[in-house]
């Protein structure tokens, strides 16, 4: 360490200025060794897009007829606990309305469905759609979501 301190009396720094000015000293250098490193490397590989795009917008511009294109067969959609999801909901006399019609109806299940059509055949037909309030476990939410598409015909 005698070296530094003939370096801090030669250039007049104390001890802390010339830590400082070897360490720019070593990172100047270590930046060279790496531009050096870097230049030595292949560049990059740059990949040309103009082919594929292309190809895209030619294919995008055909129209497409059914026989071109590979259509797999509708399949009823499945839940994510793989049980098939519901259909869409449809509108339904509820007077004559099977079980599984009441089934598509949104919060209505089996059980739900078999309650409406047992308290059909016991009470006789409904006379509004506000009727379905007298079946266990319709209330006035559930009542709301299913009224849309609920009707009775004469």
């Amino acid at each position: 360490m005698k070296w530094l301190r003939t370096f801090n009396q030669k250039f007049g720094f104390t001890p802390t200025e010339s830590r400082v000015v070897f360490f720019l000293i070593g990172t100047f250098f270590i930046g060279i060794c790496a531009r050096v490193f870097l230049s030595r490397q292949p560049p990059l590989r740059h990949f040309d897009y103009a082919n594929s795009d292309s190809i895209f917008l030619s294919r995008s511009a055909q129209k497409l007829s059914p026989e071109t294109l590979r259509v797999r067969p509708a399949t009823p959609v499945e839940s994510s606990f793989g049980q098939p999801a519901k259909p869409k909901p449809r509108i339904i006399d509820i007077n004559t309305a099977a079980k599984e019609d009441f089934i598509t109806l949104p919060g209505i299940g089996e059980a739900m469905a078999e309650r409406i059509i047992i308290y059909r055949e016991e009470n006789g037909p409904f006379h509004s759609v506000d009727d379905l309030l007298n079946v266990k476990g319709i209330g006035r939410k559930k009542l709301d979501k299913i009224a849309p598409y609920c009707i009775i015909r004469n």
